[in-house]
């Protein structure tokens, strides 16, 4: 079979499966999972959820399960899946997630109770980070968690497939050897107003960037995935400068760029993770956006303008097709050289 992925209707947030063969048996990873409603709105299924019970109408399993980083349009869906039974607690052969806990000993710091992040679960109640410990406690009595601190510069083999690490770097992840608060965002990375209104033309000539500076996107996992000789870039809600630092130590630059048949854009197509700079590191036609555009006004048009300006025939997929309309004018669709998709469904690669 092809390479199988999922673009998941996550929301605001991110969940992405992947599915694929490997001697004779399917293989499937989840990539995060959303917010909590991803899962579940008052006992009605949520697109993660349904992907879920079609994954167990097949019996077949999660085989690898990646969490990125804690925020919660990340984490509150796995979380959901964890709390409901027959889930993600039945499905789940094996976890990848650099927690809090696990960041603290690699550094060999004390964790105590003020390094606690807010998030919510399915029941509505705040979790923390201290309750993320027994649930990583769980996980290793289950024997499925990979608690190895998964950083830049690793490559992991893994049935057929393999990953190599981008972000984050050691550096990113010391930055969370602070106290956890939850994040507010800021004005660089979300707004009241969208940019729509803009041309792609005005985008481009008032273009100023200025990189994400929140700790938790800098802790996010992004990596190359390889498999069936396909390679897909999953950049999580990672900073640019640590993917292209990391790109040059595996010998990419400019003039010779990453050749990539898919990138899944950073932070929902926030224009504080991905600049002019990044997108010369890279040679791709098919960039996915995972965003439904109704929090902190993510896509901004801004970053499909980089796309476009770098790659004038790239392909922009939407996980929530109807943003097209609201990004592009008729008119810019009508003169367009680039091309503009729906990945609400299944991308057979």
């Amino acid at each position: 079979m092809a390479i199988e992925l999922n673009i998941l209707q996550a929301e605001h947030g991110d969940s992405i499966a992947i599915s694929y063969e490997f001697e004779g048996e399917i293989k499937n990873i989840l990539i995060d999972g959303g917010p909590a409603q991803a899962f579940e709105v008052q006992h009605t299924p949520r697109p993660l959820k349904l992907f879920l019970n079609n994954i167990k109408s097949k019996n077949q399993k999660i085989d690898l399960l990646v969490l990125t980083h804690v925020d919660d349009d990340h984490i509150g869906g796995l979380l959901a899946g964890f709390n409901k039974s027959g889930y993600l607690t039945d499905l789940t052969k094996e976890v990848w997630f650099n927690s809090g806990k696990l960041i603290f000993n690699h550094f060999d710091k004390p964790l105590d109770d003020s390094n606690t992040v807010k998030l919510k679960n399915s029941s509505g109640n705040n979790t923390s980070i201290g309750q993320g410990i027994k649930l990583e406690e769980y996980l290793i009595d289950k024997k499925i968690w990979s608690h190895d601190l998964i950083k830049t510069g690793d490559e992991i083999d893994w049935f057929g497939s393999k990953f190599k690490i981008l972000s984050p770097s050691l550096a990113k992840l010391e930055k969370l050897l602070v106290k956890w608060v939850k994040e507010t965002p800021n004005a660089n990375t979300s707004g009241q107003n969208n940019d729509y209104q803009n041309s792609i033309e005005q985008l481009l000539a008032d273009d100023d960037f200025e990189e994400d500076k929140s700790i938790h996107n800098g802790s996010s996992l992004a990596f190359i995935f390889e498999c069936h000789d396909k390679s897909i870039l999953f950049l999580g809600d990672a900073h640019p400068s640590v993917v292209i630092e990391s790109l040059e130590s595996l010998g990419y630059s400019k003039d010779n760029p990453l050749k990539i048949d898919y990138v899944k854009v950073s932070h929902h197509g926030s224009k504080a993770n991905t600049n002019n700079e990044l997108l010369q590191f890279i040679e791709c036609e098919n960039f996915i956006i995972s965003a439904n555009g109704k929090h902190h006004r993510l896509p901004n048009k801004l970053v499909l303008a980089r796309i476009i300006n770098r790659f004038p025939t790239a392909n922009l997929m939407f996980n929530y097709p109807d943003l097209i309309n609201r990004i592009f004018t008729e008119e810019e669709r009508k003169e367009a050289t680039y091309s503009t998709s729906s990945c609400e469904g299944t991308i057979q690669i």
